[in-house]
């Protein structure tokens, strides 16, 4: 009898690693591509990466952290983002602003950028992404 207690102990053991380490994995699957991806308030800022580029790069192991203005933050600079649209290199520059190597938080990026982050420290399975509805100037 002690032997079917053990045996299902070790059983329900490893069955609770197993399931704590799928959760675990679960948590953060996605890129912090995949994660503007999803977003709906992100679709400017998908096509952005896209469009210089960037979108390969920050797809990678990382870790990255991510600075995402909503449409309504590229929408408010007008005529601006159709004229950085225009110039590749200005564009591409624009979106490098809002993306760093390693990982910040949004506690550090707040202060370090001048900016307000709306929701922070979202994870990714490559680095953090924080929503501003704010455009980063360089």
């Amino acid at each position: 009898m002690k032997t079917g207690k053990k045996l299902s102990s070790i059983i329900a053991t490893l069955f609770a690693f197993v399931f704590l380490a799928g959760l675990n994995t679960a948590i953060a699957q996605d890129s912090v591509v995949d994660v503007i991806n999803s977003s709906e308030d992100h679709t400017i800022l998908s096509e952005l990466l896209v469009e210089t580029e960037l979108d390969n790069v920050i797809a990678q192991q990382g870790p990255f952290t991510v600075v995402a203005p909503t449409d309504e933050a590229f929408e408010a600079m007008g005529d601006e983002l159709d004229q950085l649209r225009e110039n590749p290199e200005a564009l591409q520059n624009l979106v490098i602003g809002h993306l760093f190597q390693g990982e910040v938080t949004a506690e550090e990026a707040e202060p370090a950028l001048g900016i307000s982050v709306e929701t922070g420290d979202i994870p990714a399975s490559n680095g953090l992404v924080h929503v501003t509805n704010e455009v980063i100037r360089n």
